[in-house]
């Protein structure tokens, strides 16, 4: 079974373009509510939202007063090693995955047929035209919203530009 975990503790606007967006990779989508102080009511609007989807769902709900990434990572290791033999898409609310073939399913074929665990990727960041930026349109494809894609992230903020995109549940990762 192919899983999908998200750790959402803001960005519901990015809600259903996410679910829209992994439907066709996945069988199933997990959130992990992460609430704060900041995002206090974000469990109530990501319900209102799912109500229209039949593969997702919210499996934990945590509160903290301030958003911890490391906690994130634990959240993220903790849901997955559940179906620690099943492979799992592992995204943050603002990732958007694209796959070789757009076939995630192959994918994860090869990599049975080889023995990995793992598949690596890396980020591409993407803005809005002329550089901008722009708020988060619900009906307006999140593709045709953010046009521009280039390498941003490890120059601008010394972010790491790696990513584990897909695993099996019982991989760990770390934060980064």
């Amino acid at each position: 079974m192919l899983r999908l975990v998200c750790v959402i503790g803001h960005g519901i606007d990015l809600v259903r373009h996410f679910i829209n967006h992994y439907q066709k990779y996945v069988d199933e989508i997990n959130f992990v509510v992460y609430e704060t102080d900041e995002y206090p009511d974000i469990n109530k609007r990501l319900k209102e939202i799912i109500v229209d989807y039949e593969n997702v769902k919210i499996v934990t709900v945590i509160q903290d007063r301030v958003y911890d990434w490391e906690k994130v990572t634990k959240l993220y290791n903790f849901v997955k090693n559940k179906k620690s033999d099943d492979w799992w898409v592992i995204a943050d609310i603002d990732e958007f995955h694209l796959y070789p073939k757009d076939n995630l399913r192959e994918l994860v074929y090869d990599c049975e047929e080889n023995g990995w665990d793992i598949v690596r990727g890396g980020f591409i960041d993407r803005i809005g035209p002329d550089g901008t930026l722009p708020e988060i349109m619900p009906l307006l494809s999140i593709w045709q919203q953010f046009p521009n894609a280039g390498f941003f992230r490890y120059p601008l903020s010394k972010a790491c530009p790696n990513k584990i995109s897909v695993a099996k549940g019982h991989v760990i990762i770390t934060s980064g």
